[in-house]
C-alpha cells in the first residue's frame, strides 16, 4: 500500500474550475462529479404553474425568468424543490463532516470497515494560522515557518499511514485498524439534494468566511449546476448582490 501525502494548492486564492463531463478536478483536495440531474428551468416554472393548472412545453426566456425570479425572491422554494442534483465527492473527511452538518443532503459514504483504506492524507501547501477574533475563522500566515510545520505533519501522516497498514498485516479487523486514520484522510461519498438546498449549502460554504477547502468544492459545483440551471442560478446570484447592496 502506498503511503502518500498529497498537496494542495495555496490557500490564499482558489482552485482553477474546468467541467469536464459533468466532474471538476480539484487536484490533491479531490474532486466533485455531478453524476446525475433532474429537471431544468423549465421544470421550476411548471412547478409554479401547477397552481392554476397549468403548463408550458417550452422556455420562454423572458417570461419564465421574471417567474423563476419572483419565486426566488418572495421565498416561494417549494417549485425549486422539486429539482434534485446528485453529486460524486471525494475530499477529506473534515470537509465531509462540515458538509454532512446540512442534513438536507443525503449521503451514502464509503466504509473504511467494508474496505482496506487504500487512500492518501490531504496536505495543505500553505499552512494558515487562527484568526483571534473569529474563532472558527482561519488567516493567511505572515510569520509561520511553514517548512516546519510541513514536516511535523508529513511526519504524522507517515506515523498513522505505517500504523494502519502494520495492523492490517497483523490481522486486525479493518474497523478497529481504521482507529488511527487522521481526519486529514480522504473519503469518498455520493450525495443528493434539491436545489432549494444546494442552494442555501453553497450560500453559507461558498463566501470567504468560510473555511477554504470547502469554498473550493462549493464554487466548483455552481460551475456544474449552472449548465443544467442557468436562469435559476443567475437569478439567485442576483437577488444576492441586490442583498449585498441594500445592507
Amino acid at each position: 500500500m502506498t503511503s502518500t501525502t498529497h498537496k494542495s494548492s495555496v490557500a490564499t486564492s482558489d482552485l482553477e474550475y474546468t467541467v469536464i463531463d459533468n466532474k471538476v478536478d480539484l487536484g490533491s483536495l479531490g474532486y466533485m462529479e455531478l453524476m446525475d440531474v433532474m429537471g431544468n428551468d423549465l421544470s421550476i416554472a411548471n412547478a409554479a404553474r401547477v397552481s392554476y393548472n397549468k403548463s408550458s412545453a417550452n422556455f420562454d426566456a423572458e417570461k419564465d425568468r421574471k417567474l423563476i425570479y419572483f419565486l426566488a425572491k418572495h421565498k416561494h422554494w417549494t417549485p425549486f424543490e422539486q429539482n434534485s442534483l446528485k453529486f460524486r465527492v471525494k475530499c477529506p473527511i473534515y470537509i465531509a463532516r462540515q458538509w454532512m452538518k446540512h442534513r438536507c443532503w443525503v449521503f451514502n459514504e464509503i466504509s473504511a470497515r467494508y474496505t482496506v483504506f487504500t487512500n492518501t492524507i490531504y496536505k495543505p501547501d500553505e499552512f494558515r494560522i487562527q484568526d483571534t477574533k473569529n474563532k472558527q475563522a482561519s488567516l493567511k500566515a505572515e510569520d509561520l515557518d511553514q517548512e516546519t510545520a510541513g514536516q511535523v505533519y508529513d511526519e504524522a501522516a507517515r506515523v498513522a499511514l505505517e500504523a494502519y497498514n502494520r495492523l492490517i498485516e497483523l490481522g486486525v479487523c479493518r474497523e478497529q485498524a481504521r482507529g488511527v486514520l487522521p481526519v486529514g484522510s480522504h473519503t469518498e461519498f455520493i450525495t443528493t439534494v434539491n436545489l432549494r438546498n444546494y442552494m442555501h449549502w453553497y450560500n453559507l460554504r461558498a463566501p470567504h468566511e468560510a473555511q477554504w477547502e470547502i469554498q473550493q468544492f462549493a464554487k466548483a459545483s455552481i460551475k456544474m449546476v449552472e449548465q443544467h440551471f442557468p436562469i435559476a442560478i443567475d437569478c439567485f446570484k442576483q437577488l444576492q448582490i441586490e442583498a449585498a447592496a441594500n445592507n
